[in-house]
């Protein structure tokens, strides 16, 4: 009988592989053959996830979000309004290694985005993605209705703003705290993260 191939399992070992060589070494570092090699087994069979580099990338950024997306649905429902806010916002901080192999994955995406096209998609989700985010933790912290999709907007515009303000401010963060980790450790990029939102907070609604 032909062998039977578990496809979600063998997804889950090339990822936990990807993401040890990138850990390990770095995006640039992360090919067809050194995942092959890292997972034991063979390019050819590689070929149906990924074929080069760039669908490398892709997978990555992908399995990035699914570990983000399962991250947030692990979360207590639990807390007030501020902590809540902060608990979704870390997940897209550099705050540890697994966290800074992930923005250094997305990262890399987004450079790359500029010259390859298959990347578009991705960048676009992303942004979405990142956008509804911030709008949950600012729901969070002002005591609004949730949205429930990335697509949602706020009905009043300063909340709309705010919302955009504050993804600005997540990626600043983030882009500072994995350039700079000799001057932005993750005690000190909680501290300005925790600040920013109380300085917002309504703790009465």
């Amino acid at each position: 009988m032909p062998k039977i191939v578990d496809h979600d399992a063998r997804k889950a070992e090339l990822v936990a592989a990807v993401w040890r060589v990138i850990s390990r070494s770095g995006m640039n570092s992360a090919t067809v053959r050194s995942v092959a090699a890292e997972a034991r087994v063979s390019p050819s069979s590689l070929r149906h996830y990924f074929s080069d580099q760039g669908e490398l990338l892709i997978f990555a950024a992908q399995a990035m979000t699914s570990r983000i997306v399962a991250r947030l649905e692990s979360h207590p429902d639990e807390g007030d309004g501020l902590a809540r806010a902060q608990r979704v916002l870390e997940e897209m901080l550099p705050l540890d290694d697994d966290r800074s192999v992930e923005v250094s994955v997305w990262l890399e995406a987004l450079t790359r985005a500029r010259f390859d096209d298959r990347l578009a998609t991705l960048k676009t989700a992303g942004w979405f993605g990142e956008r509804y985010l911030c709008r949950v933790a600012w729901a969070h912290l002002k005591g609004i209705d949730l949205p429930r999709s990335a697509e949602e907007v706020f009905g009043a515009e300063i909340d709309e703003r705010s919302a955009a303000q504050l993804h600005a401010f997540i990626d600043g963060l983030t882009l500072q705290a994995i350039t700079y980790p000799e001057h932005l450790c993750s005690e000190a990029v909680l501290e300005l993260l925790h600040g920013y939102l109380m300085e917002r907070w309504s703790p009465d609604v």
